[in-house]
This record gives structure tokens, C-alpha cells and sequence, in this order.
């Protein structure tokens, strides 16, 4: 095994963990301490956990980063690579990008969206207040990450097909 394999397997394997530990942290959020919450058991530390989270996110961030730009490059000069590797890639960093921009958005204003929503009950933007707000939430956070994950996926069997040349 050369060094560049065993480069290129972390860089991966970094990848990888970093994805896994926001997306697998927003679904936990979404799935199990929200819904705890909202039934009033507080036995998570609310904004205690929810600052170590976001250092989570922000290592992650720059990780996922750094190391997809490295794997990029990697795999454009490949020349099997066809025009739906290109767009699936193009969309899977559109959408990481929405995610950089939420979770940047979120942590800058974390008490503007409750006071948003708060100011704005009996406005006729309210409907457009809630979209936004469910668009840039940690529930787009997590239905954007699994589709990554299916993108990335998806990229890796494209990869595979055109290597082998099916």
C-alpha cells in the first residue's frame, strides 16, 4: 500500500466521521431531544448541550471542507468521470454549502428566529416567517445530510461503473 493510498483512506475515513457526527447530532436533536423537551423533561442541559454542539459543527465544517476539496481534486483527474458524476457532484456541494449557511445563520441569530416569531403572531408574513424558519432549521439541517450521505453514495457507485467501464 503506498502512501498516498493510506493518505487518501483518511482522508476519507475524516470525512466521513465529520459528516457523520453533525448529521448523526441533528437527527439525535430532531429525533429524541427535541421531542423530550417539548415534553418538559430539561435533563439534557439545553443551552450547555447545544453550545458543545456547536463546536461539533463548526470542527466539522471545516473538516468536511478541507477534505472534500482534497477528494475532489482527486477525483476529477480521473478521466472515466462523465457528465452525471459532475452534476450529482455539483448538487451534493450545493447542498453541503446550504448547510454551511445554516448552521452559520443559526448560530449568529439564535434569538432573532424566536423573536421573529414572536413579534410577527398576527402579521400577515407570518406564514412566510415559518417557511423561512423551517427551511434554515436543524430540520432541513438533517433531511439535507442524509440526502448528502445518498449523494455521496451515489457519487462512489458512479466512480466504481466508471472504472470498471460498465
Amino acid at each position: 500500500m503506498a502512501f498516498s493510498d493510506v493518505f487518501f483512506l483518511l482522508i476519507r475515513w475524516f470525512h466521513g466521521l465529520a459528516a457523520m457526527a453533525w448529521v448523526g447530532g441533528s437527527l439525535f436533536y430532531v429525533l429524541v431531544m427535541r421531542p423530550a423537551q417539548s415534553k418538559g423533561w430539561q435533563g439534557f442541559g439545553g443551552q450547555h448541550v447545544m453550545n458543545e454542539f456547536r463546536g461539533l459543527v463548526d470542527t466539522s465544517i471545516v473538516v468536511l471542507v478541507a477534505t472534500g476539496t482534497i477528494m475532489l481534486f482527486d477525483r476529477l483527474t480521473f478521466p472515466s468521470l462523465g457528465a452525471n458524476y459532475l452534476a450529482i457532484a455539483a448538487l451534493k456541494i450545493a447542498l453541503a454549502i446550504w448547510m454551511f449557511s445554516i448552521a452559520r445563520r443559526r448560530w449568529r441569530s439564535r434569538g432573532e428566529a424566536s423573536r421573529l416569531g414572536r413579534e410577527s403572531s398576527g402579521s400577515p408574513n407570518r406564514v412566510f416567517t415559518r417557511v423561512v424558519a423551517v427551511m434554515s432549521g436543524v430540520n432541513m439541517t438533517a433531511i439535507l445530510g442524509v440526502t448528502v450521505f445518498l449523494l455521496s453514495d451515489l457519487l462512489k457507485l458512479l466512480f466504481e461503473l466508471g472504472l470498471t467501464g460498465r
